[in-house]
């Protein structure tokens, strides 16, 4: 059993709003002089000597709470209680009869005295007994049961350990006579073996330099026989030596005509220089004046651009009353109004005045559509910005680069519903497709029909019909 905590200066508190029967923390009010659990559990009771008074057992406290390990301890009954009840720290009766367990128990249970054998039965903790087999005082616990308290006098004289037992936490030895540690023998075992390793490295080295030297040895008397022959063939290599000065000395008259060459091709080469300098400046110019004329077809194809964006106004639900720019509308503009009856729906014309219907087709005859070209991009299909697929018939599209009309075949290409620019556009370009839809206009005769209707007519008034 754990040790339990008293203070004989704690003051009665309050319960802080009403506790139930099944509560394990119950607020109060604060304490004063109150345990706090540090040390063991203590008991404190609700509304004590009134009908409903119980006991609890506390085993820590938490600000101005006490945790319960116990409710209706010491022979009372868990309950609710109302708010403002008064609780107090006792000594109950169970903290009597455990006191009293311990006096009338036999051998007086803290003191079981002087014994051969070690006792097994009617234990408590804290009992202790002297074996006077092992001179040695034991002490009874409820983890580790009977645990000597004092080392045994004749350790050093008979050491007799079992598995169970082992000499511990001793330090590396100092003196000759001092016993030896697992790790300490473990070391001086380790070190020993390398240097022992480290020698037997060292004398096969040796015995190996040793072989060497033998051979180097054999190996300097060949090369001092051939040293022998080679002298003899350097007294023939002298005569050839002078024949080979005089060729050299021919050698450098040659060499020195073809200085005299590489001089004037020097100075060529100088000339030629100066006049790739001349060349360079006037590149340069060339490019500069490219540069401007470039700048110049950027300005144009932006103009061109806005200048169409000015005139097709594109797809609306209504007629516009500016340009998409927010400009005044200017005469010729086109946009195609998107919703309404079938006879309103179609491409309408500003003529200056007011827009007017431009085809009589039931449906749309032309449709743009709007890409911003990737850089390098040179196939345009599939949604346009607007989100609008790309579809056309055959040949009947147009193809504007930043407003500039471009020519079917040489700089684009069409395949189903794909527009291919021959050259990759810039990153950021505008690339517009109108598509023209092909129409017929209904409840008429085609030239054929009308022919065959008028020869007809031509029979009936030859042979006297009118």
């Amino acid at each position: 059993m754990a040790i339990r905590q008293y203070k004989g200066s704690a003051k009665a508190t309050l319960l802080v709003g009403p506790l139930s029967a099944s509560a394990t923390t119950i607020t109060t009010s604060g304490f004063t002089g109150w345990p706090d659990g540090s040390i063991g559990p203590f008991f404190a009771v609700i509304n004590r000597q009134k009908p409903n008074e119980e006991k609890v057992l506390v085993t820590s406290v938490n600000g101005t709470d006490l945790i319960v390990s116990q409710r209706g301890a010491d022979d009372t009954a868990a309950q609710s209680h109302s708010d403002s009840s008064i609780i107090e720290h006792v000594i109950t009766a169970t903290d009597a009869r455990e006191a009293n367990t311990h006096v009338n128990a036999s051998d007086g249970h803290i003191g079981i005295g002087t014994l051969a054998a070690r006792p097994s039965t009617s234990l408590v903790v804290g009992q202790a007994y002297y074996a006077t087999d092992e001179e040695i005082l034991y002490i009874y616990s409820s983890t580790n049961g009977w645990r000597a308290t004092t080392a045994h006098p004749r350790i050093l004289e008979d050491v007799d350990l079992t598995s169970t037992y082992k000499i511990k936490n001793m330090v590396d030895p100092t003196n000759a006579q001092d016993a030896a540690t697992k790790n300490w023998a473990e070391t001086g075992m380790t070190s020993q073996l390398a240097q022992a390793t480290t020698q037997a490295t060292n004398a096969a080295t040796s015995a190996t330099a040793a072989a060497t030297s033998e051979t180097n040895a054999a190996t300097s008397a060949t090369n001092a026989a051939t040293s022998a022959t080679n002298a003899a063939a350097s007294e023939s290599s002298v005569a050839t030596n002078a024949t080979n000065a005089a060729t050299s000395e021919t050698n450098a008259a040659a060499s020195a005509t073809a200085a005299a060459t590489s001089a004037t091709n020097a100075a060529t080469s100088e000339t030629n220089a100066g006049t790739s300098e001349t060349n360079a400046g006037t590149s340069a110019t060339g490019a500069a004046g490219s540069a401007v004329s470039a700048a110049n077809s950027a300005a144009a194809a932006a103009a061109a651009l806005d200048s169409f964006d000015d005139r097709y106004l594109g797809s609306k639900s209504s007629a516009p009353t500016v340009d998409n720019d927010g400009d005044p509308l200017v005469s010729g503009a086109l946009f195609y109004l998107n919703t309404g009856t079938t006879e309103q729906i179609g491409m309408y014309v500003y003529d200056g005045s007011g827009w007017i219907k431009a085809s009589a087709a039931a449906t749309a005859s032309i449709t743009t559509y709007e890409y911003t070209a990737t850089g390098s991009q040179t196939a345009f299909t599939g949604n346009d910005r607007n989100g609008v697929s790309l579809t056309f018939t055959g040949s009947l599209l147009q193809v504007f680069l930043n407003g500039v009309l471009l020519s079917p075949g040489n700089d684009y290409t069409t395949s189903t519903n794909t527009v291919t620019l021959a050259s990759g556009a810039t990153a950021g370009d505008e690339v517009l497709v109108v598509a023209f839809a092909s129409f017929s206009v209904a409840n008429t005769y085609t030239q054929a029909q009308a022919n065959a209707l008028f020869a007809t007519q031509s029979e009936l008034a030859s042979a006297g019909f009118s």
